[in-house]
């Protein structure tokens, strides 16, 4: 029983440490930022390896939702990013850092507002991002079917080509036999003379 115990507080501390894993440094009043001005964050670096910092919005985020500020970046304990006056109105933003080489050790930032949008919020929800994937896979399609295509129109050409070769056979053989055929006008040429010479000395011979 007290193994058990032992266990599930051992687990429970592994993901509170986790959780606790390069967390922010949050000024005094919270984070007030305005769409389209540098905004500076801060945070107390706790893992030696790169990190990602992530817009979200709300509390039930997946990996895939989110706008990524910056990826990659050195885990120097602080970044400027810039967020986009695209986004809509809300009170639920909050900031995120992934730790690169372990992406299960993340950690966010309190709650705040945005002010300066001129869009809405559903950037950041995890229907916007099916739609994104959905309208890559169309434009994917699109691409197949060009490839087809382009494909039939090759295959078009080579068969015109091959025809040609084929028109062009039929007037090589006939050029072959019009020179192999024997001429009957030429054996009759060359009888002539021999009968012109019986009659003339068949004539000598009478007189």
């Amino acid at each position: 029983m007290r193994s058990i115990i032992y266990l599930a507080i051992s687990a429970f501390a592994a993901v509170v440490a986790a959780q606790a894993n390069n967390p922010f440094n949050v000024p005094s009043g919270g984070y007030s930022p305005v769409a389209g001005q540098p905004l500076t964050l801060k945070w107390t670096p706790t893992t030696t390896g790169p990190v990602t910092l992530k817009l979200q919005l709300g509390d039930k985020v997946t990996p895939n939702d989110g706008i990524v500020l910056a990826s990659s970046i050195p885990n120097a304990g602080s970044f400027t990013v810039t967020l986009p006056k695209s986004l809509g109105p809300g009170t639920d933003y909050n900031f995120q850092i992934i730790d690169d080489e372990d992406p299960s050790n993340f950690n966010f930032s309190p709650k705040f507002s945005i002010s300066g949008t001129t869009g809405t919020a559903t950037l950041l929800t995890p229907t916007a991002t099916r739609t994104t994937a959905s309208t890559t896979a169309t434009e994917s399609t699109s691409a197949t079917t060009t490839q087809t295509e382009s494909s039939t129109t090759l295959t078009t050409s080579a068969s015109s080509t091959t025809e040609s070769t084929s028109s062009s056979t039929p007037t090589a053989t006939s050029t072959g036999e019009s020179k192999s055929a024997p001429n009957p006008n030429s054996a009759v040429s060359l009888t002539r003379p021999g009968f012109m010479l019986s009659a003339v000395l068949g004539l000598m011979a009478f007189l």
